[in-house]
């Protein structure tokens, strides 16, 4: 069934009264952080952009590290005194870490070097599980400066215990997910984003999916990870949300989306390929479609994207070792995962809960779809025989 777009209004929503300070939880299971902020309306910005695939919640753990965030009340360092100081680039395109100061007692932070966020000044303590951040204001570009710094933490509770992190997209019928891997611009986000709007699966991810056992040979579970959605225009043309979409004013573009639907052509070459990228909550408002969060890996889908190809062809593919190994983000590309500079303690790696992870996904029924553009026009009759092809439990919604 197809999802209904709901009411275009995105961006920043009223929230009610703003209490000064407010203490939540956020969490990705097993991850946790305690968040205490003292800038009004954090909690509410953040689960904007963030839940339900990281967790908000009001009851608190004991034992789960701490962050603080308040605003910053002194001058940021000249540029003479950063550019001598250590520093450490995870991206080019950032973020930037500076070292500010560095000995037994505690270590302080200037993270920036993003264009679209602001800088902040992190401080820790060693051992304690203690991290306090000093943001600008509690405006958008703030926001998503500690929305970001929060991935980081949570995510290398994760790295450091072993979870599978996959380059892929990933959608979920009725508790069970369908990942899509393989390499870029072969179709994962397109056929993710049209089996949500158009069949009713419920979404998990378009580009970054985490998997994790809670116990030792326990069954894996799979999530996505909050980023932006980005979808191609050429999949909006005489779609049921394309209205809604011309309509927005999303965050990433401003009043400036409609622009953005001048060229709908459908194109497999990243020179050929224009998209708007909405937050979770901007997409979640825009489509009416549901996140689903703890579901149970059911089947692979390896697409390639083919232009002169007319329908669609599904093969079963017997050797998956390739097409996962492949989607695996290791060394650099956890970048974003990965506590460098050592904030938070390390957690205790778990790798006989990994192992049984990858083989779990291994053993995944696997299928190769070749598709051209006209998959588009006729996508419920192709996903359902997509569906049928990896046996998915209760399909039909």
């Amino acid at each position: 069934m197809p999802v209904t777009a709901a009411s275009p209004q995105t961006g920043p929503r009223p929230t009610g009264p703003r209490t000064a300070a407010e203490t939540f939880r956020l969490t990705l299971p097993p991850a946790e952080l305690t968040v205490h902020s003292a800038l009004p309306g954090l909690r509410a910005a953040i689960s904007a952009l963030v839940h339900p695939l990281f967790e908000v919640g009001d009851t608190v753990s004991s034992t789960a590290p701490r962050l603080t965030v308040t605003a910053r009340t002194t001058t940021l360092p000249g540029p003479q005194e950063l550019d001598t100081a250590p520093q450490l680039l995870v991206h080019p395109d950032g973020p930037r870490f500076v070292v500010l100061e560095r000995s037994a007692d505690r270590t302080v932070l200037l993270r920036d070097g993003e264009a679209d966020s602001a800088p902040l000044v992190v401080t820790a303590t060693p051992g304690t599980a203690a991290v306090s951040v000093e943001a600008p204001d509690a405006g958008p570009a703030s926001v998503r400066a500690v929305v970001r710094l929060l991935g980081t933490l949570l995510g290398a509770q994760l790295t450091g215990r072993g979870a599978v992190f996959l380059h892929g997209s990933a959608v979920a019928v009725k508790g069970s997910s369908v990942l899509m891997l393989g390499p870029k611009h072969r179709g994962k986000s397109s056929l993710a984003f049209l089996a949500v709007t158009l069949c009713g699966a419920d979404f998990v991810s378009d580009d970054t999916l985490v998997a994790w056992a809670h116990r030792r040979g326990g069954p894996p579970t799979l999530r996505g990870w909050p980023k932006r959605i980005g979808i191609a225009t050429a999949l909006l043309a005489g779609h049921p949300a394309r209205a809604a979409f011309e309509r927005a004013s999303l965050r990433r573009h401003g009043c400036g989306t409609q622009r953005e639907f001048t060229d709908t052509a459908w194109s497999t070459a990243p020179e050929g390929r224009k998209r708007i990228r909405a937050d979770l909550d901007e997409f979640t408002a825009l489509t009416g479609a549901t996140v689903a969060t703890d579901t149970h890996p059911a089947g692979l889908v390896l697409p390639q994207a083919e232009r002169d190809r007319r329908g669609w062809r599904i093969e079963t593919v017997t050797g998956r070792t390739d097409a996962l190994d492949g989607a695996l983000l290791s060394g650099p590309d956890l970048r974003h995962y990965t506590d460098y500079l050592g904030l938070l303690p390390r957690p205790r790696p778990e790798p006989a809960i990994r192992a049984g992870v990858l083989a779990a996904l291994r053993a995944l029924p696997c299928v190769r779809v070749r598709y051209g553009p006209d998959v588009n026009a006729d996508f419920p009759r192709f996903w359902d025989e997509l569906a049928a092809a990896l046996a998915l439990p209760g399909r039909a919604r």
